[in-house]
């Protein structure tokens, strides 16, 4: 589950992603063998099909393991965070959308229970331990072009996931690196923590409204101010922008009617027909439920922000920056999963026969 929450971006076009598909696209990846490896259908992608499921295997893992080893509350997408941070501390950075090499921005930014940051760049690979090993070597420039001050810094990795296929000799393989740093593109101070913090929380948050099913809504949380989330409030709103917002108001009603509510939140279900089914010891699977609710008072808010036609604040609200501290919990028992991420959001899995 944690592969569909963190390959979710918090900043993405309606129409750009399934979020609900995200869920439930890896279910028949898994052999049954009794270390994590792939089964024979998906060892045998094109080379396209295997370098996003590398891809995103590469950073499911590693979040999957990282949230619990380093206690992790809230985590983004770096570009999102560098893109959010960036025109805030009146800092150019040279990092990029680009997809390798030293302007590449990394993977993640999180934040832990203690208040301290990390920055995280993944990798992952269907070829080896020795190529993930190579590419541990390009994912150095991605973890250091972000550095926070020495009271609140926390670890700097760049990790690597093997995973093996069910016919190879050799077993999947998990590698932490945290190699010496350079001088990072973009430093945060600690007098800048607060703007830090409040890129993450966004990026959370939109994240979470986007899996909810209210994309409209997940793009104001995420750029207040149009279209990027580098706009400033003092940025001139050109018509376009204007007729653009228009829309967004319109589309988080239409959304919002499309939700389920409950006592705990507002939400969606599914009841998926697999195409085709899955096998565990416990048993022959055609079909999944899908289930995912955010907090109720989190969501009313951010529609009423979304609705009110005063100035949009460029700082969070407490109540919401608090809202998104939470511990990221993933847990299953073979034919249900869970992911929670504190009181904010939850979503649940259920095999069916």
């Amino acid at each position: 589950m944690m592969i569909g929450y963190c390959t979710v971006p918090a900043h993405a076009a309606r129409h750009s992603i399934n979020s609900l598909w995200a869920w439930v696209r890896y279910f028949g990846a898994i052999s049954q063998d009794q270390d994590l490896r792939l089964g024979a259908d998906f060892s045998e992608l094109d080379p396209h099909q295997k370098t996003i499921l590398s891809d995103d295997f590469g950073m499911g893992i590693s979040l999957q393991l990282l949230a619990s080893a380093l206690d992790l509350t809230e985590f983004c997408d770096g570009k999102y965070f560098i893109d959010r941070v960036a025109p805030r501390v009146r800092c150019h950075v040279a990092a990029t959308g680009a997809k390798r090499g030293p302007r590449k921005s990394p993977d993640f930014v999180a934040i832990d229970s203690s208040g301290r940051y990390h920055v995280i760049e993944c990798k992952g690979t269907q070829s080896g331990l020795a190529y993930a090993e190579r590419q541990l070597a390009d994912a150095y420039p991605q973890k250091e072009a972000i550095s926070f001050d020495a009271s609140i810094t926390g670890e700097s990795l760049a990790t690597g996931f093997s995973i093996s296929a069910e016919s190879n000799t050799h077993s999947s393989t998990f590698i932490i690196t945290d190699p010496e740093p350079k001088a990072p593109q973009l430093r945060i101070d600690d007098d800048e923590e607060k703007i830090a913090h409040d890129a993450i929380a966004r990026g959370k948050i939109s994240r979470i409204l986007t899996l909810a099913g209210a994309n409209s809504l997940a793009r104001i949380v995420a750029a207040p101010y149009g279209d990027r989330p580098s706009a400033t409030p003092d940025v001139i709103i050109s018509k376009r922008q204007m007729e653009r917002e228009r829309q967004l108001r319109e589309q988080v009603d239409e959304e919002q009617s499309m939700l389920t509510p409950s006592p705990e939140g507002y939400g969606r279900m599914a009841n998926i027909d697999l195409p085709f089914p899955i096998i565990t010891e416990k048993g022959r699977f055609t079909k999944v439920k899908i289930s995912s609710t955010i907090q109720k008072d989190a969501f009313d808010e951010w529609f009423e922000i979304s609705k009110s036609d005063a100035p949009r604040s460029d700082e969070l609200t407490g109540a919401l920056s608090a809202a998104a501290k939470g511990k990221i919990i993933s847990e299953s028992d073979g034919t249900s999963g869970e992911l929670r991420d504190g009181q904010l959001f939850s979503s649940h899995l259920e095999l069916v026969k």
